[in-house]
């Protein structure tokens, strides 16, 4: 939700953390299926850690509003995965580990970039890791839910399930009006309690 602690500052780091986020979380899926058998990803631009090819402009502007958001769908074909649909299963978790991953790297970067830095620009870097860490975890949270536009869609094909692909930008909207209105927060608090803990050591500012 939009909270009032949103200020052009908060907007500009969620704006530069999200860039990084979708570049990493979409280069990891992409690399993982193009490791698994589709090339797919690799010949739409995918397998890249530039961000652009992996930005959705509805899921980086809820970022950037509430904090919550995602990158553009990798289209995957399970048939030419090698071991088939559970290869989808495999992509989108490889996206999330890699977030869950850079979330305590971030955050380690802070003491030894504070060291080099002057104050003013040293609270303000330390700052960016932080909320950049806290949103790793987040975005690799919420990729996992099973909803198109999200990574997670790619559950339901795992199950045998088809989603027309028009419906990926009404349920973009729905996502961007639940952010706002706080209901993406209240779904993911549970597991970022305890999630958040183990990767940074510190209580949920969930």
């Amino acid at each position: 939700m939009i909270g009032v602690d949103f200020t052009v500052q908060s907007a500009v780091m969620r704006l530069i953390a999200g860039l990084i986020i979708v570049a990493l979380q979409g280069a990891a899926i992409a690399a993982t299926a193009v490791l698994l058998g589709d090339n797919g990803p690799r010949y739409d631009g995918r397998r890249t850690l530039a961000p652009w090819p992996h930005v959705d402009l509805i899921g980086l502007g809820t970022l950037i509003l509430t904090g919550f958001g995602w990158g553009r769908a990798i289209d995957i074909d399970p048939a030419s995965l090698r071991i088939g649909r559970w290869g989808l299963v495999v992509a989108v978790l490889a996206g999330s580990v890699a977030l869950f991953i850079a979330a305590p790297v971030l955050q380690l970067l802070a003491a030894p970039l504070i060291e080099r830095l002057d104050y003013t620009a040293g609270v303000t870097v330390a700052a960016f890791l932080a909320d950049a860490a806290r949103l790793c975890i987040i975005m690799g949270l919420l990729a996992l839910l099973p909803i198109p536009p999200l990574a997670g869609a790619h559950f339901l094909t795992a199950l045998g399930l088809s989603i027309p692909k028009q419906a990926g930008l009404y349920l973009s909207i729905v996502l961007l009006l639940a952010s706002i209105f706080g209901v993406t927060r209240y779904v993911l608090k549970p597991a970022y309690d305890i999630i958040a803990p183990l990767l940074l050591g510190i209580d949920s500012f969930l």
